[in-house]
């Protein structure tokens, strides 16, 4: 995957786990995604040496 869709699949995630309809169980695994997708993006954007934030300053 590209790193934009990652950030978009880690968005979704991020919306599935603040769900109110959800019981604990299908909560903890959307977190579980969540991390899986942040990881991906952390090791992404390292291997292609792009800062997670850009320091406009």
């Amino acid at each position: 995957m590209d790193l934009n869709q990652l950030l978009f699949h880690h968005q979704i995630a991020l919306i599935q786990y603040g769900a109110r309809d959800k019981d604990d169980h299908e909560r903890r695994s959307h977190f579980d995604l969540v991390r899986h997708y942040q990881t991906r993006i952390a090791r992404l954007r390292h291997d292609m040496g792009v800062m997670s934030y850009p320091q406009w300053s």
